[in-house]
């Protein structure tokens, strides 16, 4: 619960008469006799739960302090106090309220005991006409004094029931709190405070603190004062932080659970409030969310002005990063800090640079204003051109990943392409998926054209280069999802580990069947000594074959099984066939398994082409290393062996 209301009203002397606890700490405090920093505190409540309150100062001067404390408030307790009735920070502060979403709420008519009842029952009457067509509308209103007591425990019972009514917070996804204190405890190190804006989080494990990405770890966490071993939505909590220096920590940054990407732009819709002057196309003003406060230039993208009391779309261009999730609310001043003028919500956290008001950014934009998170989604989705993994996703919209998993593939609009499963899928835009298949396919055709000999194409890890995705493994992963699917559309064929295109016919004339002749006989001719490449190239050439055309042949020929290659060696396959046999029927005589000099005498070879031999079957699974040795391999069947041994 927050207090809100104009200056001396009564605020921080009625959170005292409620809880004991004094939030002016502050000697300045003491001395102007007004709040000026935010203060806090806590209700206990009959059936055990806890109330924290976050208590506001009531001067304009420290409007931004207020707006800070408002954001993390569940319900607000507007305080009037009854001698002056409603005043200029009681409206800005319900104005606040409002733009920041807060739904529930109790007006406290304070000093009560300085009116009779005709002026109490005229001051509710003009509260009921001040609160109508407000989230306050129809709200307890219940009279008290700070100063006598007079009806704290009716208040109290209020509160109670009110807390029981309002919204629970979401406790799972992503942990965000906004920093409004920093300070050393002697033997502790750094403390920072804060209203806990979502998820959970544990004594004992890392954090960041953004901007920057910097990581923390949570050495121990307070909840209202009171040692805990974790936080969640809707908790005033304190963190003990340690990893960095107090000098690090700045107000308006935040602790979160997970590395959030920062943005300098905002997509978002604002209202403006009553009775303040119209924004023109292009303005300034003072952005507040969380304790993060700018100076912002706003870009209206439809229609030329916004007038007093209406809503329209605009894009915030922030002069330092801030870390905000779709459906943040915030509130602007003018940038003269002399007023409150309106609010607003966040649509696109990492929306692209609208230089242009285009009507079809508009209509995405009025899409996006819904705040549902599959239309967040396509629309991050469709920022990415190779699209975009699940984890990527998630941190893009700064939510959890299991919250984008939950997303059906039909709630997506526009037909979202799923690329791969599990958590490995990857998401794409369907003129971004046309794209990347078009231009997949034309890599290919290019490679068969420039291969007419050889049936395989592409790789995962070549397209991966030529497609620009991701480098590394999740880059790999990307680009493999992309071609299996071409696969199971039939667009493409697998062949080996590279993938061709489904049409795609080695086609070969007389000529060069011949050619392939040559070649292969003069292999053959080598035996176990394998040719010298350039002993086969002078070979070629006399046959009328260029160096050129004799990579086409060699390729198509070890395509063909004709054919082994091996770290540019190449033997025929009938020499490989003798080698594999004759290896089996020993290491069948032989269970203890032979040595790499061993099998080298058995086929009357040398040492390099017996470990290419060694590879090979290990890979075929003819054969299994064992220290030193080969022995016989669990290939395919249990009569596998024998069959080897028979051919």
């Amino acid at each position: 619960m927050g207090t809100a209301g104009h200056v001396d009203h009564g605020k921080t002397a009625l959170v005292k008469a409620l809880t004991g606890i004094d939030c002016d700490t502050h000697e300045e405090e003491k001395r102007r006799g007004i709040t000026i920093n935010l203060g806090f505190a806590h209700l206990p409540l009959a059936n055990g739960d806890t109330v924290g309150i976050i208590d506001v100062p009531g001067h304009r001067d420290f409007v931004h302090t207020m707006v800070a404390g408002a954001q993390g408030m569940d319900f607000v307790l507007m305080v009037i106090a009854a001698d002056e009735g409603v005043m200029p920070q009681t409206r800005e502060h319900l104005q606040i309220c409002e733009a920041l979403g807060i739904a529930r709420g109790i007006v406290a008519v304070n000093k009560a005991d300085l009116a009779d009842d005709p002026a109490l029952a005229a001051a509710g009457q003009r509260i009921r006409e001040f609160t109508k067509g407000t989230f306050l509308e129809g709200c307890p209103i219940v009279n008290v004094s700070a100063k006598s007591g007079y009806g704290i425990l009716e208040l109290t019972a209020v509160i109670g029931e009110v807390a029981r009514q309002a919204a629970q917070r979401h406790t799972s996804g992503v942990f965000r709190m906004y920093i409004d204190r920093i300070f050393s405890v002697s033997g502790f190190g750094t403390v920072v405070t804060g209203s806990v804006k979502g998820g959970s989080l544990r004594a004992g494990v890392t954090a960041w603190l953004l901007p920057g990405a910097k990581e923390v770890r949570v050495r121990r966490m307070e909840r209202y004062g009171v040692e805990a071993q974790d936080v969640v939505a809707g908790d005033r909590a304190s963190l003990n932080l340690v990893g960095l220096s107090k000098e690090e920590f700045v107000r308006g940054m935040l602790v979160a659970d997970r590395p959030l990407a920062a943005t300098a732009l905002l997509d978002a819709t604002i209202r403006l409030f009553s009775g303040v002057k119209p924004l023109p196309v292009w303005s300034q003003a003072t952005f507040i969310t969380g304790t993060f406060e700018a100076q912002v230039k706003i870009h209206l993208m439809d229609g030329s002005g916004l007038s007093a009391g209406e809503s329209e779309l605009a894009q915030i261009h922030l002069p330092s990063p801030c870390v905000a999730q779709s459906q943040d609310t915030f509130v602007l001043r003018a940038s003269s800090g002399e007023a409150t003028i309106g609010g607003g919500t966040v649509i696109d956290p990492h929306p692209l640079h609208h230089r242009r008001r285009r009507g079809s950014v508009v209509r995405q934009l009025k899409d996006l204003a819904s705040g549902k998170l599959p239309q967040l989604a396509a629309a991050e989705i469709h920022k990415h051109p190779c699209g975009i993994g699940l984890a990527a996703l998630a941190e893009a919209l700064n939510v959890a990943p299991q919250d984008i998993d939950a997303i059906d593939k039909e709630d997506f609009p526009g037909g979202t392409v799923v690329l791969g499963s599990g958590d490995g899928r990857f998401l794409v835009s369907p003129p971004h998926f046309d794209a990347l298949v078009s231009r997949t396919k034309r890599t290919i055709a290019d490679f068969h054209a420039a291969n007419p000999l050889s049936e395989s194409g592409r790789n995962a890890e070549e397209m991966q280069g030529i497609l620009g995705m991701a480098e590394g493994e999740e880059g790999r992963r990307h680009s493999q999802a992309l071609l299996e699917r071409l696969v199971s559309d039939g667009e493409l064929r697998r062949w080996g580990h590279t993938y061709s295109l489904a049409t795609h016919a080695v086609s070969i004339s007389k000529q060069e069947q011949d050619q392939c002749a040559v070649v292969e006989q003069y292999v053959l001719a080598c035996g176990m000594q394998a040719p010298v490449m350039a002993d086969l190239s002078a070979h070629a050439k006399r046959a009328g074959i260029d160096d050129k055309r004799l990579r086409h042949l060699l390729k198509f020929l070890a395509s063909s099984r004709v054919l082994y290659a091996a770290e540019g060696t190449y033997l025929h396959s009938s020499i490989v066939d003798k080698c594999r046999n004759a290896l089996c029927a020993e290491l069948a005589r032989r269970p203890e398994g032979l040595t790499v000099a061993q099998f080298r005498d058995l086929v009357s070879g040398n040492r390099k082409l017996c470990l290419m031999l060694y590879s090979l079957f290990d890979a075929e699974g003819i054969t299994e290393r064992r220290g030193d040795v080969r022995v016989l391999g669990r290939i395919h069947h249990g009569d596998t062996e024998k069959k080897w041994i028979k051919d």
